[in-house]
């Protein structure tokens, strides 16, 4: 699937017509061309690569309400790889330790995605979703990884999820979007009211 780019305009507000369990990318598939991993074969082109643009939220209260399930959550290893949009992306096993309530939808928006069922003890594979269109998965590093710096005192970091369908080209969880999936948890390990300041 190639996905094409829309305006910055269309981005809030789109999260209802997404797949279920979370935010997707905002733009619109033209053909259903997405490919998984190349093929031993030289002679072949590579897999073609998705151009996503993504759903913006204004606070992370907004992506939480679009998410699949919201956990407080520490990670604890990669876990190998997997294609996603036509790029590998890095796969983590991460420990639940909190699923926090899912905050209410905005009133513009007719439903939230159905909740995912997810436990605390559990531990869960989670595909770091990646940026894609930048000729790399994690240009600002990933989010997932624990060097990235999100973590809370207590090493937990809070995981906003999706479950993956098949356009996602990955089994079980991924994170919502690259850029607004993981967040520092506040001081209380509850989700915080603003993004950080950049």
């Amino acid at each position: 699937m190639v996905v094409s780019a829309m305006a910055a305009a269309a981005l809030a507000g789109c999260a209802s017509e997404q797949p279920a369990g979370g935010a997707g990318p905002s733009g619109t598939a033209e053909t259903a061309d997405v490919s998984g991993p190349p093929t031993e074969d030289p002679t072949q082109d590579p897999p073609p690569v998705a151009c996503v643009d993504w759903v913006s939220f204004g606070t992370p209260v907004e992506a939480a309400s679009d998410a699949g399930a919201v956990l407080r959550a520490t990670v604890v290893e990669q876990d190998g790889t997997a294609w996603m949009y036509g790029v590998e992306s890095q796969r983590w096993l991460v420990d639940v330790e909190e699923v926090l309530e899912r905050p209410d939808p905005p009133s513009d928006r007719m439903q939230a995605p159905p909740e995912l069922e997810v436990s605390p003890g559990e531990q869960i594979v989670v595909v770091s979703t990646p940026q894609t269109c930048s000729g790399d998965a994690y240009p600002e590093g990933d989010p997932l990884d624990p060097a990235s710096g999100l973590a809370g005192g207590d090493g937990t970091m809070i995981v906003l999820l999706s479950a993956a369908s098949e356009e996602d080209e990955v089994d079980g969880y991924h994170l919502i979007t690259p850029y607004q999936g993981v967040i520092t948890p506040a001081a209380d390990g509850a989700l915080p009211p603003e993004w950080p300041a950049p």
